[in-house]
């Protein structure tokens, strides 16, 4: 053969085009950045109709031309639409013993009889047959070894997709031998990080992202950093990216992503400043707006928040934009809306997203009305300090697994040893990160899901979409958002007498379906102790430990007064925005404007979740905002022995301190004005010595009370899912499921 012809045409003369594909992978082993040889394995791929290998050869060429004129532009001749799409096939690898991937399976097995070499096709009768038959999956995955290109490329795919499909222990089998085979191999080192984590060995999980971070590709940092991220190593998510940043300066997305971590930690000062830097660059870059619109609410100044989000909101022109939820969530914190017109507001949100997606077709569901049902919750938020888990968890715990089975679809990315917990609490766990609200909701159905729960409303992880599709016979929203979500196809919201009572049903997109204690049962998930009684020479302190969002002008004005009522008392405010400087100087003005000077107010920043809550041992009495009461908080505080104040509202948001505290039965805590709510403080303010040796007595009334009386919540949990489903099967209309005793 003349040696000078080209390598194309020596390795693929005019012939099937089976013949030349191992020689292609062959040769790319000796040059893996060849576009040439990407180019044409994917024509010779598209020429033998096998799209799956298409679809992965064509995007490592698009990747390698990333920087070139050249491009790969229309779909090659000889692929569907259907077979270009990359969801359907990473579903089925994700899945592998679907019935579409044990069809796939048998088409590959045919295919590389004719083409043995096709390292491609190994790979993934490899995963199609994991877990189904184990001698093929190892014959296929030894053959796959046999063809890479490049040397662990196999076991790292393996272990991708069964991190993806959720089977931790299975990834961390196929990605841990590359330790010792192929340490530099920076991705592998990632996601064995991701699956350790997941087990809950945090030692082995450092060690492998540290091996990670050893990459110079600001592009993988970037990934590196994310996922570090989310897994709570937010100081060293930020070493990350300023690793990154130092080989690559001015990386409009590096930087970007470092803005974004500095907010979400609460460093506002420094994410404030690189977004000034991004502009600076790239004046026109529309994701600094979003970061920029949410800086005032960090702040909190809520009312700006709003208005900057709905300016954008309304620039855009885009009404299924996430932005509607961000509109909806602002609107629970200011003064100046009525609780009528929050509703409506959430209303007219998501109407348009309704409207734009039509519900799927009828549900083939047994309408037994008293037969086992299958419960789905959809929720990302099964980790530490996050108020779901800190609700759901012990519940989950608790149910009846076989008349009430749970499949949690689990829409994060944050893993810790409190996700283990709800995963081992669960009958199906279905990692469904990575999954579009279609592919979701088709997922739901498949599961034969007979209600569905939304556990996030309108905040930042939610997939109301899902819902919007109509996913499951009855859909209901509970304890994840405190009002209405606005989606009528969401059919209940689970609350109780208080927070959503009969008469407030105008409010409700939803219908109600009431618990006969508070919606929230306070079981602590740790053992906090008590801490220590103050003093009795100690002065009063009033404290909140709630987000600075929640400081509204109106509560200010009103704690002050309570500040100019008792001028011996002290304010404790700790928020995770109290760390910054301005934040601080900010609500000492505001509370200056009332009178009350700097030296009585106390500012602090995040503490861990026990150290915090040993905190509330530095105060004598808690203070509630308005109109958005404290969730989480307020119960914390009442489980470490600090009576509270509350002044009931109109709406969910502001009735969540009522319905604590008459659960609890202390009603005398519960403010019907302004005025009330100062008599109250002055009542309690005169008892603080019997207060500060009284917090085992509160704790035990709190324990022995409906409050956290987690066995007869559990119970009253299931029977209102049973009533629902009665109600459904029955084809009632009424609106209205009210509190049984």
């Amino acid at each position: 053969m003349d040696q000078d012809e080209p390598l194309i045409r020596r390795l693929v003369p005019a012939c099937d085009p089976a013949d030349a594909i191992a020689g292609l992978w062959e040769e790319l082993r000796k040059q893996p950045l060849s576009t040439e040889l990407w180019l044409e394995l994917t024509r010779l791929y598209n020429v033998a109709d096998q799209p799956a290998q298409w679809h992965y050869t064509a995007q490592q060429l698009r990747r390698l031309q990333h920087d070139q004129e050249r491009s790969l532009g229309a779909t090659p001749p000889g692929c569907s639409a259907e077979n270009n799409q990359a969801d359907s096939w990473e579903v089925l690898l994700r899945a592998p013993g679907s019935k579409a991937a044990r069809i796939w399976a048998s088409r590959l097995q045919h295919w590389l009889m004719q083409c043995p070499g096709d390292w491609l096709g190994w790979l993934y009768l490899a995963r199609l047959e994991d877990a189904n038959n184990e001698q093929i999956h190892h014959q296929s995955l030894e053959q796959a070894c046999r063809h890479e290109p490049i040397a662990g490329e196999s076991l790292h795919w393996l272990g991708v997709w069964r991190l993806e499909a959720g089977d931790h222990r299975g990834a961390i089998e196929a990605l841990a031998p590359l330790v010792d085979r192929h340490p530099m191999r920076h991705g592998s080192m990632l996601h064995l990080g991701e699956a350790l984590l997941r087990v809950g060995n945090r030692t082995a999980a450092e060690a492998a992202f540290t091996r990670a971070s050893a990459s110079r590709n600001p592009a993988f940092l970037r990934l590196l950093a994310q996922r570090v991220h989310q897994h709570n190593y937010w100081q060293e998510a930020i070493a990350v990216l300023e690793r990154a940043r130092h080989l690559a300066p001015d990386a409009i997305p590096t930087l970007i992503q470092l803005a974004r971590l500095h907010w979400d930690v609460y460093q506002l000062n420094q994410a404030e400043v690189l977004c000034q830097r991004i502009l600076e660059l790239e004046p026109g870059n529309r994701d600094v707006r979003y970061l920029l619109n949410a800086l005032p609410g960090r702040r909190g100044d809520a009312a700006a928040h709003l208005a900057a989000v709905e300016a954008h909101y309304n620039e855009l022109g885009h009404a299924d934009s996430r932005l509607a939820s961000s509109i909806a969530m602002a609107s629970l914190y200011v003064d100046d809306c009525s609780p009528t017109q929050i509703a409506e507001r959430h209303c007219q949100l998501c109407q348009p997203i309704e409207t734009a997606i039509s519900p799927q077709a009828a549900f083939s569901n047994d309408r037994d009305p008293e037969r086992p049902l299958k419960i789905g919750l959809v929720s990302g938020d099964f980790h530490r300090q996050h108020p779901v888990n800190l609700f759901m968890l012990p519940l989950l715990e608790r149910l009846d697994r076989n008349y009430y089975p749970v499949t949690v679809f689990h829409t994060g990315s944050m893993h810790d040893e409190y996700t283990l917990r709800a995963r081992q609490a669960t009958r199906h766990w279905i990692e469904a990160t990575g999954q579009d609200d279609p592919s979701l909701s088709q997922c739901i159905r498949e599961q034969g899901i007979d209600i569905l729960i939304d556990l996030a409303g309108h905040t930042s992880s939610h997939r109301l979409g899902v819902f919007a599709m109509r996913s499951a016979p009855v859909q209901a929203t509970f304890l994840g958002y405190p009002h209405s979500t606005g989606l009528s196809r969401i059919d209940w919201l689970i609350g109780d007498p208080v927070v959503s009572p009969v008469e407030h049903a105008h409010l409700f997109s939803e219908g109600i379906a009431q618990l006969p204690a508070s919606v929230f049962c306070w079981s602590p998930v740790d053992d906090y102790p008590l801490p220590p009684a103050r003093p009795a020479e100690a002065p009063l302190i009033f404290g909140s430990f709630n987000n600075v969002m929640k400081l509204s002008p109106r509560t200010i004005s009103l704690w002050s007064a309570l500040l100019r009522d008792l001028p011996e008392a002290r304010l404790l405010l700790k928020a995770p925005s109290l760390s910054e400087p301005s934040v601080v100087e900010r609500f000492t003005g505001l509370f200056t404007t009332h009178g009350i000077s700097a030296d009585r107010l106390r500012f602090e920043g995040p503490q861990e979740l026990s150290q915090m809550m040993q905190r509330y041992g530095a105060i004598d009495i808690a203070l509630d905002p308005t109109p958005y009461n404290g969730g989480t908080t307020s119960l914390q505080a009442l489980w470490m022995g600090v009576p509270l104040i509350t002044l009931q509202g109109g709406n969910f948001v502001s009735r969540m301190g009522t319905s604590f505290l008459t659960t609890l039965g202390r009603p005398e805590w519960i403010a019907r004005d302004e005025g009330d709510y100062r008599r109250i403080a002055r009542e309690l303010a005169a008892q603080r010595e019997d207060l500060r040796a009284n917090r085992a007595s509160l704790r035990l009334q709190m324990a022995t009370s409906g409050l956290s009386d987690l066995e007869r919540y559990a119970s009253n949990v299931q029977a209102l899912w049973r009533r629902m489903w009665q109600h459904h099967c029955s084809k009632q209309r009424e609106r209205i499921l009210a509190a049984q005793a």
